[in-house]
């Protein structure tokens, strides 16, 4: 018991020392957002469009500050960490919730789901989800787009 009681409390300290203020609720909201994602991963590819762009302010988002995406980022960041293991550590929950909250932030990105590929031909590997921005990959280590066919994208151009 006091192993588990001491985990938390060395989480609690980290958090007090990472948050900067206001941004406890915004840590809140990515944690519980984060948490739903893998719920919304067995539902067809329209209600992903309906949750993830419900309430997007225009089809043309002004421009996102800086100081607002440092915030979403460190936010989701701080959730993958200190929610493990209840915050699954994968493409997805980080590319859903990164979209979702950098897009009501006025960000213009993507969302991206991609097969796997292998010599030009698609492989029943596991798939990858990506942020892109201006066309190009966005928040990636590496550009997954010559291992991955992007086969859906949100927002849906055009799709009403």
């Amino acid at each position: 018991m006091k192993t588990w009681w001491s985990r938390i409390q060395r989480r609690w300290d980290t958090l007090r020392r990472l948050l900067r203020p206001g941004e406890t609720w915004l840590l809140a909201r990515v944690l519980l957002f984060a948490l739903a994602v893998p719920a919304l991963s067995w539902t067809k590819a329209s209600t992903w469009t309906r949750w993830l762009e419900r309430r997007t302010a225009c089809a043309h988002p002004q421009r996102g500050d800086e100081a607002a995406s440092g915030r979403i980022l460190r936010c989701v960041d701080l959730a993958m960490a200190l929610g493990s293991p209840l915050v699954r550590q994968t493409c997805l929950v980080r590319g859903a919730t990164r979209y979702y909250f950098l897009r009501r932030a006025g960000f213009n990105l993507t969302l991206c789901f991609g097969a796997a590929m292998r010599d030009g031909e698609l492989v029943s590997a596991p798939g990858h989800c990506w942020l892109e921005k201006d066309g190009q990959p966005f928040l990636e280590p590496t550009d997954p787009r010559p291992h991955f066919l992007p086969i859906y994208r949100l927002p849906q151009v055009g799709v009403k």
